[in-house]
């Protein structure tokens, strides 16, 4: 719907409310977070807003024209000098882990480079440290067979880790690749 104020201060006071420094534009990362399950973008939401970078919900495999936005995106980040980062959550069973390789392999195609994607959950290490609940790997799956090869006969779904754990997984992961002294935009020798 269009926009309606009550008052030319309301238009002034939203555009106020709208301003904001890209606190990306010098660093030597341009990170993304991508998660599985449109039911967890409001976990993620919080932290993501805080270290201003953007977020999806790729609400399982995604779509080949969001996959080529995504692309070109993140080839002008390289051309601009930045190294593209994606960050990856999703269950830890067939098709969750395949998601990952799916996301390389398409958006480093549709791209002409290659672009980073990091598995940030769940994974093993994960499942260990956290004890999820497990679930049958799912059988229907055509990606089953290798996945229970490699991982056995449980899966695990990255609903169920505690809210604040993937949380702080994203703002370490972030806070590993962004640069301090150049956190708001300004180098240190500003």
């Amino acid at each position: 719907k269009l926009a309606h104020w009550d008052a030319p201060s309301d238009i002034i006071n939203a555009c106020a409310n709208q301003y904001r420094i890209d606190k990306w534009a010098d660093q030597p990362y341009r990170v993304e977070c991508w998660i599985e399950k449109d039911a967890l973008v409001g976990v993620i939401e919080g932290v993501c807003n805080e270290l201003d970078i953007p977020y999806f919900s790729c609400r399982g495999y995604t779509s080949q024209s969001e996959m080529w936005s995504a692309a070109m995106r993140l080839k002008a980040h390289r051309k601009g000098e930045q190294t593209p980062l994606i960050l990856h959550l999703g269950d830890h069973d067939p098709s969750g882990k395949d998601m990952t390789r799916d996301i390389t392999d398409r958006l480093s195609e549709f791209s002409g480079g290659e672009i980073e994607v990091r598995r940030l959950a769940l994974n093993m290490p994960q499942v260990t440290q956290y004890n999820p609940p497990p679930n049958p790997a799912k059988i229907t799956d055509s990606r089953a067979e290798g996945y229970i090869a490699e991982f056995g006969n449980e899966s695990w779904e990255l609903d169920a880790l505690e809210p604040a754990v993937i949380t702080a997984l994203i703002r370490d992961e972030v806070m590993a690749v962004r640069d301090a002294a150049k956190r708001l935009g300004y180098s240190h020798r500003d």
